[in-house]
């Protein structure tokens, strides 16, 4: 899927109609490959091959492989802020189990165009790159914000942003086998159905 992020180039100048649709090829094939490849073996070299340029031509529009999947994230940024629009003041949580199994089925679907870049930003941010951290925060704020404001009426503040924060981290780890058909034996919508019952208990239960 096209990411539809077009700015400026490396250097800040603003491309013309062709340079944005060259820059877009070249985010298109580097996401395509992430989706495919780990990470680090995919080299520039790789993505203007793919896109029938040279790697001259990529380092026009972006520095490094790095840049393209911070480019990439601010969209998925976008998407999931819209995405989590309805749950941001936690009532999703007074409908019980029902309540916490949409808005799992709201993240993940939400994140499903954009897995490759979520499980970048994840495993990037772990390793304390500054950048990475500020977008992998940037894309999980929303859902941040729509726990702890469930929580809060049955946690102390502190504790809801625990919960909170914990249950992000299983929401990405799940994101990360949303497209493997079965892991230990479990279906996706079975690693779904399961997480949403720990949003349920999270969000439900006093200290």
């Amino acid at each position: 899927m096209s990411t539809r992020v077009v700015t400026r180039t490396a250097d800040r100048r603003v491309p013309n109609q062709r340079g944005l649709q060259t820059r877009q090829k070249l985010m298109d094939a580097t996401i395509e490959l992430l989706a495919t490849r780990p990470y680090r073996d995919i080299k520039v070299l790789d993505v203007a091959r793919t896109v029938g340029t040279s790697p001259a031509t990529f380092y026009q529009y972006f520095p490094d492989i790095e840049g393209v999947v911070l480019e990439a994230s601010r969209l998925l940024v976008e998407e999931t802020t819209t995405a989590l629009d309805g749950f941001k003041d936690g009532s999703w949580s007074t409908d019980g189990l029902p309540g916490a199994t949409r808005l799992v089925d709201a993240v993940l679907d939400g994140w499903s165009g954009h897995l490759p870049v979520m499980r970048v930003l994840a495993a990037v941010a772990a390793e304390r790159d500054p950048r990475f951290v500020k977008a992998y925060v940037a894309a999980t704020r929303p859902i941040v914000r729509a726990l702890t404001a469930a929580a809060q009426t049955t946690t102390p503040n502190d504790e809801g942003k625990e919960l909170a924060h914990a249950l992000v981290s299983g929401l990405t780890g799940t994101a990360a086998h949303e497209s493997a058909g079965s892991v230990q034996g479990l279906t996706k919508h079975q690693r779904r159905r399961g997480l949403a019952r720990l949003v349920h208990a999270a969000v439900t239960t006093a200290d």
